[in-house]
């Protein structure tokens, strides 16, 4: 009787704020069970994973890594009228289902850079170099964020996307044309001037 209570009593467990603890019997998804005190069925009947669902994650997208193959940057993209450019940001997220992200992927995070790629590739895509680099540029990062959410939605993979922020210099030309660039841009403010 003792062994019995004992074994019963260490069932219980504590999930702290901020937490969720998964609950699986026999390795199989049983519920999900938010912050305070908790009791399960002991092991090896039931068993809890705890992740942490208010915390903000982030990650970089788009490193300075070159691409052999290509002898580009990783974060090297075609726009819509056949230019490149550069491209790096940050996408911050938190878990929206625990379960989800537990069960659904075999690795969510890595999910969130695969689908950042995808989705930034796409934006990108449909721009022009030009109003890639200037006038549509703040009109990137909510693209990507809500195409992000949808596609991380479709795959079930449970993350929610907080936000996408283009760094420091986050669109430009490539290295190797950006004097090229900053020649044009200085030739048409002169012609502004002389306009003006």
């Amino acid at each position: 009787a003792a062994l019995l209570v004992l074994w019963l009593g260490s069932g219980f467990f504590i999930v702290q704020e901020g937490q969720q603890a998964v609950i699986t019997q026999f390795g199989r998804y049983k519920s999900t069970v938010n912050a305070g005190f908790n009791w399960r069925l002991p092991y090896p009947v039931q068993s809890h994973e705890t992740v942490f669902v208010t915390q903000i994650r982030s990650v970089d997208v788009g490193s300075d890594r070159v691409v052999r193959t290509t002898g580009l940057r990783e974060s090297a993209m075609l726009t819509a009228d056949e230019n490149i450019v550069e491209i790096k940001f940050a996408v911050q997220y938190r878990l929206s289902d625990a379960r989800a992200y537990l069960f659904e992927s075999r690795d969510p995070d890595a999910a969130v850079v695969s689908a950042a790629e995808t989705s930034v590739r796409e934006v990108v895509g449909k721009m022009r170099m030009d109003l890639a680099l200037a006038e549509e540029r703040d009109q990137i990062a909510p693209r990507v964020r809500q195409l992000m959410q949808t596609i991380l939605d479709r795959y079930k993979v449970g993350i929610e996307v907080v936000g996408v922020n283009l760094q420091q210099g986050g669109v430009r030309p490539p290295e190797q044309v950006q004097a090229a660039f900053d020649d044009v841009l200085k030739a048409a403010q002169e012609r502004e001037r002389a306009k003006n």
